[in-house]
């Protein structure tokens, strides 16, 4: 079968509202209200003219923000190294992204997700229901020394390696990031962990020379350790084991070249089987961006997996670019190269995976993404994967 040519382009308009509670409004202008004083204008005028209404919400509300993120996808092409064919939207991704202020010192997130059922024996296969993607709160211990901006994480929380990954490599609406797509492990897991910089922050000008704002951007790099159940946010703990993960980050170079990162990290544990697997993993990533580049490299050797589905000796490498037009700097160009080995000791059974396409920045987090991507096997027989994609990110 040859893959679908045209892509569909998909507009999608979200209309959010909100009817605010008013109130009359306290004067805080000190000239205004010196002339209520005087008697010049009456408190009506002076209402009238500081803006007499003022969004307040109830209490209980106060301090939370609410956001969105949102993939809407169109796909075609073939699967199952087979030649299968499929032709389908999809809604690969909904959040809605709660937090919580609750002191200086104590924060909250909560993170519904939705997912559609693909289980063949389920009677509700096809609907889309909603889980729990993260549920945690944050305590925010002083600076110690080196260690800045510190974070003591309690619940469902982030993998240390793919939220930081996903803050350089923003195509997350594509698929997942490689060890994720390639079933090394899932991005939150329930557990505790500690987080934060080095040496404090990038100051302004450097971060707008990397080309982004984000609380990844420690001066000399930054941390993220912690223990977990291992199974991941979508199964159940098999067994009794706790996994240490953590990754380290230095930034050599922060006032010559601050978009140069370079990474690693760990994993040790027991895969999610009640016969306790072993589970080990080392990554080494590094990175580089400024405002119009982005080029990162991984690399990997682990045994075993998450779902503790074997303890086979695996790995591979990672290779991602992006790079926007200098004349108009919206649309950029990107790509992906994969390389991964489910099995060291055996031969012919390497999968390569290539992503390229381009991007089209809308307004803020608000892309339209179109990429052609093709899954190679090495597998005696094995059909080539292949999909076009139009995929909307829709963030606010």
């Amino acid at each position: 079968m040859k893959i679908i040519k045209r892509s569909i382009i998909i507009g999608l308009l979200i209309l959010v509202s909100f009817v605010p509670l008013l109130v009359r409004a306290e004067i805080k202008d000190p000239l205004l209200l010196k002339l209520v004083e005087k008697g010049t204008i009456t408190m009506e005028d002076a209402e009238s003219i500081q803006g007499k209404t003022k969004i307040e919400l109830p209490k209980g509300l106060q301090g939370i923000s609410i956001g969105a993120l949102a993939y809407i996808d169109y796909s075609a092409g073939t699967t199952g190294h087979n030649e299968t064919n499929f032709n389908k939207f999809s809604l690969t991704r909904g959040y809605v992204n709660i937090r919580r202020d609750i002191t200086p010192w104590l924060k909250a997130r909560v993170t519904p997700d939705i997912t559609q059922i693909a289980n063949t024996t389920n009677s509700q296969k096809g609907d889309i229901e909603v889980r729990m993607k993260y549920y945690y709160i944050d305590i925010l211990p002083p600076d110690f020394g080196f260690l800045t901006e510190n974070d003591f994480r309690v619940g469902l929380g982030h993998n240390p390696l793919l939220d930081f990954q996903e803050h350089i490599n923003i195509y997350r609406m594509q698929g997942t990031m490689f060890q994720e797509r390639f079933k090394g492990f899932n991005s939150a897991d329930m557990g505790i962990g500690v987080l934060g910089n080095f040496g404090g922050k990038l100051s302004k000008e450097l971060q707008e020379e990397v080309g982004y704002y984000s609380y990844y951007s420690g001066r000399y790099g930054g941390y993220h350790i912690g223990m977990y159940n291992g199974g991941g946010y979508h199964a159940t703990e098999d067994n009794q084991n706790k996994v240490i993960e953590g990754r380290i980050t230095l930034r050599p170079l922060p006032d010559a070249i601050p978009g140069l990162q370079l990474s690693y990290f760990g994993i040790s544990g027991k895969g999610n089987k009640s016969t306790d697997p072993e589970w080990t993993s080392n990554t080494g990533f590094v990175s580089y961006q400024n405002r119009y580049l982005v080029l990162t490299g991984e690399y990997v050797q682990s045994k075993g997996q998450q779902d503790g589905s074997d303890e086979k000796s695996k790995g591979g490498y990672s290779l991602f670019g992006d790079f926007k037009i200098p004349m108009h700097d919206r649309l950029a160009v990107t790509a992906r190269y994969d390389v991964w080995d489910p099995d060291n000791d055996s031969a012919n059974n390497t999968q390569n995976l290539f992503i390229g396409g381009a991007s089209y920045k809308i307004y803020g987090g608000n892309y339209l993404l179109v990429v052609y991507e093709q899954l190679h096997y090495e597998n005696l027989g094995y059909k080539d994967d292949k999909k076009v994609q139009v995929v909307f990110q829709v963030s606010f």
